[in-house]
């Protein structure tokens, strides 16, 4: 009875353990972080619960393994954080499909961008950009065509931040040449030769967005959001500025600007190629 006791009390203290270093640590940790308290066995096998049990978080194709906590997992540079959900626990709800099949005017667009690539050097930054400890990035703002915010993480990693919300970007050929015409612009203003083309930027996170017609009236408010069993969420809400009610949803494409061009006008093609043959045009 004292044995089981005793493995109880050491699996409690070394869960609290790594739970306590980590947000010593503030940033993701590998096992090599934890050692010296408890065996490598231990550590493993009190991690592989702590994962289980959504405490913590483990980072996408890494060797070695490295682990972050669930509600760092909104920071720039750990948005691939995935939650491992066990299969038949719920249903996904296809909000592009609902966005699509609203009966507005307006077409699909995108806002609250959020891009990233990778340099190898940050010697090109120049007097304006301010330093930010608790993020170990350097910080800076634009007033280009749209408000833009890029950070460069100490890690080489870079993340431009669009806000358009009120003049989302239309997902057609000309709300696309738009967006490639702002990046061009981030990129003059960087002004470094290690800066990738905007095309092979990757995109972090957008919200995808319909907006109805104008609503004449005031007084008119409301703002309700879904969630499904996988953490995905839309949001249903009058857009005061417009006098629109919008709907839009949050995605992570996690893939480069030409490959989302091209799979969005990919899309466009089949969607009228679809209308046409219910119109019998075909």
């Amino acid at each position: 009875m004292t044995r089981n006791n005793d493995t109880a009390v050491t699996t409690t203290t070394c869960r609290s353990y790594i739970l306590a270093e980590a947000k010593k640590l503030n940033r993701a940790f590998g096992y090599l972080d934890l050692t010296g308290a408890f065996t490598y066995g231990t550590l493993r096998n009190e991690i592989k619960k702590l994962r289980k049990e959504g405490k913590i978080l483990k980072l996408p194709k890494e060797n070695p393994a490295r682990f972050i906590i669930p509600e760092w997992a909104s920071r720039p540079e750990y948005l691939c954080a995935q939650k491992n959900y066990s299969k038949g626990r719920g249903v996904r709800f296809d909000f592009l499909s609902f966005l699509e099949d609203c009966s507005w005017d307006s077409v699909l667009a995108v806002h609250a961008l959020k891009l990233s690539f990778e340099v190898y050097s940050l010697r090109w930054l120049n007097t304006g950009w301010e330093y930010c400890k608790k993020s170990h990035s350097y910080r800076r703002r634009f007033s280009l065509s749209y408000p833009v915010s890029v950070q460069c993480f100490d890690t080489g990693t870079v993340l431009v931040s669009i806000k358009s919300s009120v003049k989302p970007f239309p997902l057609d050929s000309q709300g696309l040449l738009s967006l490639a015409s702002l990046l061009g612009e981030v990129r003059a203003c960087l002004r470094a030769p290690c800066i990738p083309e905007p095309s092979d930027w990757l995109v972090v996170q957008w919200h995808l967005n319909r907006d109805s017609e104008k609503i004449l009236g005031d007084g008119f408010s409301f703002n309700v959001a879904f969630r499904d069993f996988f953490d995905n969420v839309a949001r249903l809400y009058f857009k005061h500025e417009l006098n629109k009610v919008r709907a839009e949803t949050v995605q992570s494409p996690r893939r480069t600007i030409r490959d989302v061009f091209e799979s969005i006008l990919n899309r466009g093609e089949l969607v009228q190629m679809e209308k046409a043959v219910q119109k019998g045009d075909f």
